[in-house]
This record gives structure tokens, C-alpha cells and sequence, in this order.
């Protein structure tokens, strides 16, 4: 028998393609391929990753984070082009897939920014609810006002020092700049600007809990499933999840920012994998539109329109968030080294928020540091 060895991030989405009840891998067609899922949590993924393309580790398939990283699996030659008919996936992911005009990767499900929020508590001290997109000032400023009605649990903020960096995107972003510049991969020059968004960001620390600097997906998960905090910020790939298990469901709003950032987790063929054509067969099985819905029912986020449509009523943040990936997310530009790049900024945004560095001080020397790669 024949085996497909897979390296996927643990993630809820991931979860749906082994878990029984499902029965994803028992209903693929080819019986003489064995299925092994390798999952490893996000703070260990990347260098895991690094290790299988570097060949200490063999992987037919490897999940990849989108635009994040492919541009430089490419360029380093990691990856085997793949083809498949687009369908109905949607337009701005179907592009995420490529580079240079080429497919490489098949995806499997959207993370991006959601903001949740306890509606009874936002109607009663705001008197009214929160549009589907809002931009920064407006979460201060809801913040702000909760306070001022005396609500002690507030915002949770997903500050861990593997989180932060992507948690602070939408304030980063709020002045018009992006992360990278398109010359030379610089981090942006206008650091008064960058620094201003950040300070955005850590004003809200004064909102949440003391230790939300040790908040990754669990914690903040299981923030909103019990109701401890009036707003929290998540991936909208969490969202199936923490829905089936909380306590009030019915009570939760969503909202996105205009500022959003979004990445679709998805699949690639490894250049030096010796099963190609099954890995290409499996990877067509997986985003077909049967297994993207039960994707979209269990984590939250498919990507095919025809099951937004379909799960509009279900699924009530599917119209905020098909809106969040269609018309206001941005990926980044395509760079080299993202990975060793990003965790610079992922270091020095931390620094600020523990208050070992000051925001200037900080940029600045995540900005020489990442022009020195």
C-alpha cells in the first residue's frame, strides 16, 4: 500500500479531515493510499516546515499559509506546480494560489481577523450594534465607552509572542501603509506612521486582562465560548469550533475591520515528493465542494462562494467575512525570507507590549534588523 505523508498546522480546520464522525479520509476514492496526517501546533510549525524542505523530514504535502510564504517556497524551489480547475473558489484566493502565473497551491481554509462581540452587552451600553465593518478608532472608542459604563471584562487581545505580530495587523495598517515596501523587501520607512497604529494597539492593553500577553487561540477561544470578555478578536478559521461549544451562541455578533488582514491555509506538493499524481488527486478530493462545506461547518471559514451562499443563515459571520475577503483584505507583497523576517516583527511588537521597548525604538530596530537579511 502506498502512503501520502502530510505536515498540517494544528487548527480546527485540520481537525475535520481526521476526525471520525467525518469520515474525510475513509470516503477518498483511492483504497491502496494510506493517509498520515503529521499535525503540529502553530508555534513549533514553521521550523518543523523548514525541516521537511530541507530533507531531514519526508512530506508529500505540506500545509502552507498562502501569500505568506509561497513566494519564497518557490523561489527556493520547495514546491511542484499543480493544476486544477478553479470552479467556483473564490476569486481573490483562486489568486492567492499562484505566482507568477503558475499554481502551487490548493487551498483548504481562510484565517482572518473577526471581531466577536456579546451583542446584549454592546446594545445596552452603546444602543446599537457594531456595522459588519468598522475600522480601529471604532473598537477603541466601543472599548472606551464599556469602560466608562463600568463593564470590568472588556476586549481580550491574542498578544501571545507567536500571535502578536498578525493580532496587531489592522492598526499597523490603519494609516495607509502595508508592512513591506516593494523595494528590496524594506520594512516600511515611515515609522512615525507605523509607530502611531501600534500605540493603537497597546492602548487597548488598559482594556483586557493582565496576562493577555500570554493569550494565544485556546485562551481566547475559551474567552468567548464562556462570555468572559464584551469583544474579542479571533480567526475566522476558530469561529466553527468555538460556536458549537459556547454557552451563548445566540448573544454573539461579528464584525471585521476595514484593515483586515487574511491568509488561506492551503496545500502544497513538495518538489521533492515521490507521488505527485496521488498527492494531486488527494488535494482534489479536498477542496472539492462536499468536504469545503464540512471544512466551513467545523472551522468557519470554506472557500468556495457557493457555500458562503448556502451557509448564510447557518453560519452567521459568513457575510462579514466573505465582505473582509473580497473587498478589504490585503495580502502582503510577495517577499523573501518571509518567515525569518516576520519573527523579527513578531519579537519586537512583543517588546513593546511588555514594555521592554518603546514603539519608536522598537520599529526602528525591527526595520535595520529585517533590512540586514
Amino acid at each position: 500500500m502506498d502512503t501520502l505523508s502530510i505536515l498540517a498546522v494544528l487548527d480546527p480546520a485540520v481537525e475535520v479531515y481526521i476526525d471520525k464522525t467525518y469520515n474525510i479520509l475513509g470516503q477518498f476514492e483511492d483504497k491502496e493510499t494510506q493517509i498520515i496526517f503529521d499535525i503540529v501546533p502553530w508555534e513549533n510549525y514553521f521550523s518543523t516546515m523548514m525541516k521537511a524542505f530541507l530533507g531531514n523530514e519526508k512530506y508529500d504535502i505540506v500545509m502552507i499559509a498562502g501569500h505568506l510564504w509561497l513566494a519564497d517556497f518557490v523561489a527556493k524551489e520547495y514546491l511542484a506546480p499543480i493544476k486544477y480547475d478553479f470552479e467556483d473558489i473564490l476569486p481573490v484566493i483562486r489568486k492567492e494560489m499562484q505566482y507568477e502565473g503558475t499554481t502551487y497551491l490548493s487551498p483548504s481554509f481562510c484565517d482572518g481577523h473577526m471581531l466577536v462581540y456579546r451583542k446584549s452587552v454592546l446594545k445596552k451600553v452603546l444602543g446599537k450594534l457594531p456595522r459588519d465593518i468598522i475600522n480601529v478608532d471604532e473598537l477603541i472608542e466601543m472599548a472606551s465607552k464599556l469602560k466608562e459604563a463600568g463593564i470590568s471584562d472588556i476586549l481580550a487581545l491574542k498578544a501571545h509572542p507567536s500571535e502578536i505580530f498578525l493580532d496587531a495587523l489592522p492598526y499597523l495598517r490603519g494609516k495607509g501603509l502595508d508592512i513591506y515596501s516593494e523595494e528590496k523587501n524594506h520594512v516600511v520607512c515611515n515609522i512615525d506612521k507605523m509607530a502611531e497604529g501600534l500605540e493603537k494597539y497597546l492602548s487597548l492593553r488598559t482594556f483586557a486582562p493582565q496576562d493577555t500577553h500570554t493569550y494565544g487561540n485556546e485562551e481566547i477561544g475559551k474567552i468567548i465560548k464562556e462570555g468572559k470578555a464584551a469583544m474579542a478578536v479571533t480567526w475566522s478559521g476558530q469561529l466553527g469550533v468555538i460556536l458549537k461549544e459556547c454557552l451563548h451562541k445566540d448573544d454573539l455578533g461579528f464584525a471585521t475591520f476595514d484593515t483586515a488582514w487574511n491568509v488561506t491555509w492551503s496545500f502544497g506538493v513538495t518538489k521533492a515528493s515521490p507521488n505527485k499524481a496521488k498527492a494531486e488527486a488527494f488535494l482534489k478530493y479536498l477542496r472539492s465542494k462536499e468536504v469545503d462545506w464540512l471544512v466551513g461547518e467545523y472551522s468557519g471559514a470554506p472557500v468556495r462562494k457557493v457555500n458562503y451562499i448556502k451557509g448564510y443563515r447557518k453560519f452567521p459571520w459568513y457575510r462579514a467575512q466573505v465582505k473582509m475577503i473580497e473587498d478589504y483584505a490585503e495580502p502582503f507583497i510577495n517577499i523573501l525570507n518571509a518567515g525569518e523576517k516576520n519573527n523579527i516583527l513578531y519579537e519586537e511588537i512583543f517588546n513593546t507590549f511588555i514594555n521592554k521597548k518603546d514603539v519608536y525604538t522598537a520599529l526602528l530596530d525591527a526595520k535595520n534588523r529585517i533590512d540586514a537579511i
